[in-house]
């Protein structure tokens, strides 16, 4: 198998990168034969790093591929779908074999951009239901994918540790600890924290990789709150966030604000932390599991209860996410080479 993508990084801490990366690593450690070649962003991972322009029109690419003969998983960083769907046609033209694209965000529809995926015959794979529901009314090979989380590294800690971590993170051990982890913009409503009783403590743990696009403003509101603690850098152990809480927040109700699948909310909920959550893409799946309360809306006197019974009921949502790790997901990629590779 042949990997071409965008997305390797050594501090995948943002939702897609994050897709990609772990998905890519595992995949190439389980099948020595698998050959991973990058653009854009250069990595010491890669067997290969390609100059390509935005149409990948290169003759060096045409060439490696008609080489190797083999299929070929092309996973990119979200961007429009029509400019996507043209990538992946050029790419179809070159492939000895099957292409499947890698999709972690629905992107905005294209009817250009659906034909030109019909005509090139690859599968896309997706992260929910409502992408998969699109791409076959477009008439376009899809396969949905259950992945997101390492169960292994995001685990359960008892009440022992947990306060250990709150002391080694300066969050405190008294109060009621509300977690959110992502993108600190105003579309993914975590104005929600502003407005937190005193009794809950909010914890804010944004992406570095998009600290530019920070919402200076809220950040700064944010910022004032007493009950409020906030990191917006690269956390190695960020499971260890997880773990100090008692509940994890996910308000975001508008497409294109976090990926499809909502990987801190797997994670959270590996960690067995009660998730409260809007039912965004793949977490519509998991909404009637133990352990997940369904926001039906952000009104400060329906959320705020609704954090208070998660918190007090503690009912860990582990078992719901188990099937998403991510081991689980390059076993079907590889089981299913028939269906969606080829």
């Amino acid at each position: 198998m042949i990997i071409l993508t965008n997305c390797m990084t050594p501090k995948a801490d943002e939702g897609a990168l994050k897709v990609a990366c772990s998905l890519i690593r595992r995949l190439k450690r389980s099948t020595c034969d698998t050959a991973l070649w990058t653009y854009e962003r250069p990595s010491e991972e890669a067997d290969c790093h390609l100059k390509l322009g935005k149409l990948f029109l290169s003759f060096k690419l045409w060439r490696l591929l008609r080489k190797r003969k083999e299929k070929v998983l092309y996973a990119p960083f979200p961007t429009g779908m029509l400019p996507m769907a043209l990538r992946v046609y050029v790419l179809s033209k070159m492939c000895r074999k099957n292409l499947t694209v890698l999709v972690s965000m629905q992107a905005s529809p294209s009817k250009l951009g659906a034909w030109l995926l019909r005509r090139s015959k690859a599968c896309v794979a997706v992260l929910s239901p409502e992408a998969r529901a699109y791409y076959e009314q477009a008439g376009v090979p899809v396969v949905h994918l259950h992945t997101g989380v390492d169960t292994k590294r995001f685990q359960p800690v008892t009440a022992e540790e947990k306060r250990a971590l709150r002391q080694k993170y300066g969050v405190p051990a008294d109060r009621t600890v509300v977690l959110h982890v992502g993108h600190l913009k105003a579309g993914r409503n975590v104005s929600v924290f502003l407005n937190l009783p005193a009794e809950f403590h909010g914890v804010l743990v944004t992406s570095s990789f998009t600290a530019q696009q920070q919402d200076e403003a809220l950040k700064e509101a944010l910022m004032k709150q007493k009950n409020m603690t906030l990191t917006d850098t690269y956390q190695e152990h960020i499971e260890q966030w997880y773990q100090l809480a008692d509940v994890y927040l996910f308000p975001v109700t508008e497409a294109g604000n976090c990926i499809d699948t909502p990987l801190s909310a797997l994670e959270a909920a590996a960690c067995g932390v009660p998730v409260v959550a809007t039912a965004y893409g793949e977490l519509q799946c998991l909404m009637e599991e133990k352990g997940f309360y369904k926001i039906e809306n952000l009104e400060d006197d329906i959320l705020h209860p609704l954090l208070a019974q998660a918190a007090k009921q503690q009912k860990s949502p582990r078992q719901a996410v188990v099937p998403y790790d991510w081991d689980n997901a390059v076993r079907f990629l590889q089981e299913s080479r028939k269906e969606v590779l080829g």
